[in-house]
């Protein structure tokens, strides 16, 4: 494999796992520390990962270190999104009414967000808080986007159904 290959990667996709670990609650130091440490692991490794497969890879590889520090320094997870643009997003969609959101809505998001299964919770940060497109996040993650149009679908909706049954609203 080319190493320039993975200097191009670098330049497009660090910043995308950048941002993404910071969403999930990691400190912006260890985030830059996870990119970076990955994309090394990837310098020692890039002879056995397809070409195909390499970005997906390196986003698995960060989240696999930031899970380890987890582990290491029992950090509570507290998940950094901008509720009001998630919110806005998934649950406006439905033609609820505009306005600012309080306090105790941005706290019930981030609850109904962290009942979701983690597959589930990643989509919805990387299509509505990072804005990637299908296609990105298709790369990111290794899967069609047929199939990453499915995922984000089911998400969507067990969230809305976790709201309504927490929240009774739609």
């Amino acid at each position: 494999m080319n190493k320039d290959l993975l200097l191009e990667l670098y330049k497009s996709q660090s910043k995308i796992i950048y941002k993404y670990l910071i969403k999930c609650g990691c400190p912006k130091e260890d985030a830059e520390d996870i990119v970076q440490d990955s994309f090394i692991k990837a310098l020692e490794y890039m002879e056995g990962v397809s070409i195909n497969n390499l970005s997906s890879w390196l986003f698995k590889v960060s989240i696999n270190n930031y899970k380890n520090k987890i582990k290491k320094r029992s950090y509570v997870l507290d998940l950094n999104i901008s509720e009001e643009v998630l919110y806005a997003n998934l649950i406006l969609e439905e033609n609820l009414e505009q306005g600012l959101l309080s306090k105790e809505k941005s706290e019930a998001i981030t609850q109904c967000l962290n009942s979701l299964k983690e597959e589930s919770r990643t989509l919805l940060i990387l299509k509505y808080e990072l804005e990637l497109s299908y296609k990105e996040i298709s790369r990111l993650l290794g899967l069609s986007e047929d199939m990453i149009k499915t995922y984000l679908y089911r998400a969507r909706n067990m969230f809305k159904e976790i709201w309504r049954d927490k929240y009774g609203e739609q």
